[in-house]
């Protein structure tokens, strides 16, 4: 008896874990969503956003697409740094009085309490877009930094000669990035702003790209928007990718577990 009993207990707890993907699909319903302090998370179809919990200062957010046929990972294309970035100054990070966080649907507001001056930094999900809006208390000068992985090229110009230098674009509404990587394919990401601002590209050799936005205003808003493109694959590849997406695999997985169960529990006599 006490047997089954234990088994029933492993069995359940196999169920629950392998439904979770499924009922986090469910309960999402594309809206943000938090789950630890100051952590919150959003997908839908085409994306996923992910914002970092407190006092983290890096993923803020941390945006992600998924490729046409990719399998179940996304793929990382941008990710905000409040370490780095500062406003008259002042980091978002450290010396930030407070943060206030509100979700509602598919925006999410943090308030950060700076002193004489507050900045509301707004993070609103689209279908396949993702605008962060930046609106101070009076004008400021802002420097956001932004992180990109396995980028090759901005505005056509290739960032491998720019390694250790600082390449700056000076008063544009849009900048466009090309990114690359074995594992990932090819993909682009761009970046819309309401006003002209400045750009600062830095390239590292272990392949970061650090990006500054710099801009002088009481609101600023950029709208990001990134893709990779389909990879080629053999027959059987292209096959378990199907499977194994991030659209069929949390319903994949509890039934592979229904099957499993009765298949363990007659191992489990033997033992």
């Amino acid at each position: 008896m006490a047997s089954k009993q234990a088994y029933a207990i492993i069995a359940i707890y196999l169920l629950v874990l392998s439904s979770t993907p499924l009922i986090a699909n469910f309960l999402s319903g594309e809206e943000w969503i938090g789950f630890d302090t100051g952590a919150y998370y959003y997908k839908n179809e085409h994306l996923e956003v992910r914002l970092a919990g407190l006092p983290e200062g890096v993923g803020k957010p941390r945006i992600y697409v998924y490729a046409p046929n990719s399998s179940y990972m996304p793929v990382l294309i941008l990710d905000v740094n409040d370490r780095e970035s500062t406003v008259e100054g002042f980091s978002l990070f450290y010396d930030v009085i407070d943060v206030k966080i509100i979700a509602a649907n598919n925006t999410l507001s943090m308030t950060y309490v700076l002193g004489d001056f507050n900045i509301t930094k707004t993070i609103i999900t689209a279908d396949t877009t993702v605008t962060i809006e930046y609106r101070a208390t009076e004008a400021v000068r802002y420097s956001i930094v932004v992180h990109g992985r396995n980028y090759t090229s901005v505005n056509g110009l290739y960032l491998r000669d720019y390694i250790n230098k600082t390449l700056k674009l000076e008063r544009v509404e849009s900048v466009n990035f090309e990114l690359h990587s074995k594992p990932v394919g090819v993909g682009r990401v761009y970046l819309n702003f309401s006003s002209p601002v400045d750009i600062e590209v830095e390239e590292e050799v272990k392949g970061a790209t650090i990006i500054r936005v710099l801009w002088k205003g009481e609101r600023l808003s950029m709208t990001v928007r990134g893709y990779v493109e389909p990879q080629k694959l053999s027959p059987v590849t292209s096959t378990l990718s199907s499977l194994l997406n991030h659209r069929v695999t949390p319903i994949i997985l509890p039934l592979i577990t229904l099957m499993i169960i009765p298949l363990g529990w007659i191992i489990w006599r033997k033992l």
